[in-house]
């Protein structure tokens, strides 16, 4: 009887420990923050906003643009208070283009590109199919202008999650295309 008794406490013991550890493991991961880029598209007529995140720091939005009828992209990178607007690519373009800005240092085939970099807090950006409007990060490239309803209001920030808040929300490739969920 005296091998039982032992034996007992080392598997209480253990097992103790085991849960600690968890409970530990747990809530750290709850408090660690992870960089993430978030994508919010503001609900209409009183429905709840959709929101999606990509973890990656390099995106870029592509759209074509209502007057010309061409490809504009933009280029960001995400910082830990705002957005950098690193470079534009246009493949026409005409009043309010900024023309007085440096020659971006990789231009590409049938493109116009500048060197821009300012920083923004955050995107507002109005989406329609007219304007075909997509975010490219990483090997991704979701079309947003197929998830939701014409000109919805996207608004790109830069946040930082917590393990329960990237369960609780969607990657944004992982999103269908037609909005439904």
């Amino acid at each position: 009887m005296t091998n039982k008794q032992p034996n007992n406490s080392l598997w209480l013991s253990t097992g103790a420990a085991f849960i600690a550890a968890l409970v530990f493991f747990t809530l750290w991961m709850g408090f660690v923050l992870q960089p993430v880029v978030e994508v919010r598209i503001k609900g209409l007529e009183g429905s709840g906003d959709k929101v999606c995140y990509f973890v990656e720091p390099d995106f870029q939005l592509r759209w074509i643009h209502s007057v010309e009828k061409q490809w504009w992209e933009e280029q960001y990178q995400r910082e830990s208070d705002g957005l950098l607007l690193t470079t534009t690519y246009f493949e026409a373009f005409g009043a309010g283009t900024p023309s007085t800005e440096a020659l971006a240092p990789i231009q590409k085939p049938g493109y116009l590109g500048y060197q821009i970099n300012e920083k923004l807090p955050n995107l507002n950006w109005i989406v329609s199919r007219l304007t075909k409007g997509e975010i490219d990060y990483g090997d991704h490239r979701v079309l947003i202008h197929q998830m939701v309803p014409d000109y919805s209001e996207v608004v790109i920030m830069p946040k930082t999650y917590g393990l329960i808040d990237r369960f609780k929300k969607d990657l944004c490739h992982e999103l269908p295309s037609d909005g439904s969920r």
